[in-house]
């Protein structure tokens, strides 16, 4: 506060000039109030992150949360999974005072779940995958929805092999988007049209896909990793007709994977991840930084990044305005949050549970932005949620 009140004197000081050329009262009011509206607009934009960790509920051994949608100040739901003998989907619920579990279903012996997403509380997808068996298995498609009562599983389609899904978005109840991959690794899109879900074509330069945003039925974008050498198909975007890969910025040396979206309107796209980077001489030493880029209307191009090691990675992005956007992750296996004030990224306290903590979403909601994840703790994961504000 004390560097806003050099300001402050210098305009007292020109009011007292004023005053004395004789200026009408009227005027100095209306000035005065002018000023103390813009005084206050710049101090609002300004943002120190700060948290409050809430406790959340886990099941036996170990427990990770993957995604969160936050649809009010005590309407925010959580998805990941929990492992007692098998791993089983967990789905959680913060009421604006406590984080319950919610029963949700399983699809055979072996389920998770990984994003959700939708349109309201009584309308909302969470998206992951199901096998039958540990060791090697085939990994298939799992969406259920939930109806403001209960959880169900939706039947949604695999082709031959091992498919999952990663990130869900919706424009409206029968317009649905999920995307993944499967094991080649080949882009898996899947859409949802009120009655079932099918497979949708994708680009042909598309790698696996790992996020998604919905602004329209004719603008939706995905991401992930590139399968050219310099990266150039790591965004696609679905018109209406048929999904295309944008180009974006050669990011070289490395490899660039994004892995969350968040989008304002189409000329205002924003999109998190990491940058994997191996330089060898006499020996070999492999880093990973985090990324953040930015759509404008026009095309694809890299901006500032929150402060972070040599080994760290977003995971998570939501953005309420160009002037609040928070992205989340680790930076050293320490959880990371960074929240973007249009001009710079400022992050917040570092949150260390146990012996490694991980961001993996965020959402926003009001003036409270919630992220999720899991600490890690001998012999057990443990779910972590994390509120964050602006002081």
């Amino acid at each position: 506060m004390l560097a806003g009140i050099h300001p402050v004197i210098i305009w007292l000081e020109r009011w007292h000039l004023l005053s004395l050329r004789q200026i009408p009262a009227k005027r100095y009011a209306l000035a005065f109030i002018c000023f103390l509206i813009f005084t206050t607009l710049a101090w609002s934009q300004s943002c120190t992150p700060d948290f409050v960790i809430t406790p959340t509920p886990n099941g036996p051994q170990h427990n990770r949360l993957k995604g969160v949608v936050a649809f009010d100040v005590n309407d925010v739901w959580a998805v990941g999974f929990t492992n007692g003998n098998n791993d089983q989907t967990l789905t959680e619920h913060w009421d604006g005072s406590s984080w319950t579990i919610v029963p949700s279903p399983n699809q055979e012996a072996f389920s998770e779940l990984s994003a959700v997403g939708g349109i309201g509380t009584n309308d909302l997808w969470a998206v992951g995958s199901f096998h039958e068996s540990p060791g090697f298995h085939p990994e298939q498609t799992l969406t259920e929805h939930w109806d403001g009562v209960q959880w169900s599983i939706a039947p949604s389609p695999n082709l031959q092999g091992f498919e999952l899904l990663n990130a869900i978005a919706a424009v409206a109840t029968d317009d649905v988007w999920a995307v993944g991959e499967d094991s080649l690794p080949n882009p898996l899109f899947m859409h949802w049209d009120g009655q079932s879900w099918t497979i949708v074509d994708p680009p042909p330069d598309a790698g696996p896909q790992f996020a998604v945003a919905a602004l329209a039925s004719n603008d939706i974008w995905s991401a992930g990793s590139g399968r050219s050498a310099n990266n150039t198909s790591l965004f696609n975007h679905w018109d209406g007709n048929s999904w295309t890969s944008i180009p974006n910025p050669p990011i070289t040396p490395g490899s660039v994977t994004i892995r969350a979206l968040s989008a304002l309107a189409p000329n205002d796209v924003w999109a998190a991840g990491s940058l994997f980077f191996e330089s060898c001489d006499d020996t070999c030493f492999e880093s990973e930084t985090v990324r953040v880029l930015h759509w404008d209307g026009e095309s694809w191009s890299l901006v500032s990044a929150p402060m972070a090691s040599s080994w760290s990675r977003l995971s998570g992005i939501a953005a309420q305005s160009s002037a609040n956007v928070w992205a989340v992750g680790f930076d050293n296996a320490t959880a990371l949050a960074s929240h973007w004030d249009g001009t710079q990224w400022t992050n917040a306290p570092n949150i260390q549970l146990g012996s490694a903590s991980f961001l993996e979403g965020v959402s926003v909601v009001g003036a409270d932005t919630w992220a999720v994840g899991w600490s890690a703790f001998p012999g057990m994961d443990q779910t972590l949620a994390v509120r964050y504000g602006c002081n």
